[in-house]
């Protein structure tokens, strides 16, 4: 066992025989497009970009833009009430001027 397998954790995944054979056209393909790949990093791959984009996985990306947008969400609201205020403020200083 080299120093790179001691660093991972292994896991035991079974395929429906669907799943397998689309691994295995998706493994041919990229060889055949001279990468070189095996099965496992394609696998690898795939749960990598389901994890990115679950929205409850802290640090996935999907988590990150759902906090961002509810950032701006916030900062939208807080704008538009500091407009409303300012706009009162004008319209009660223009009040003054006329009357």
């Amino acid at each position: 066992m080299t120093g790179r397998d001691r660093s991972k954790i292994r896991f035991t995944v079974g395929f429906s025989p669907d799943q397998a054979r689309r691994l295995d056209e998706l493994h041919r393909t990229r060889r055949h497009k001279g990468e070189t790949i095996s099965r496992a990093d394609l696998v690898r791959e795939a749960v990598g970009f389901y994890l990115q984009h679950q929205h409850d996985v802290v640090g996935s990306r999907k988590a990150i833009t759902k906090d961002l947008e509810g950032k701006i969400d916030r900062l939208d609201a807080k704008v538009e009430d500091l407009f409303k205020q300012f706009t009162g403020f004008v319209e009660g200083i223009r009040n003054r001027q006329r009357g």
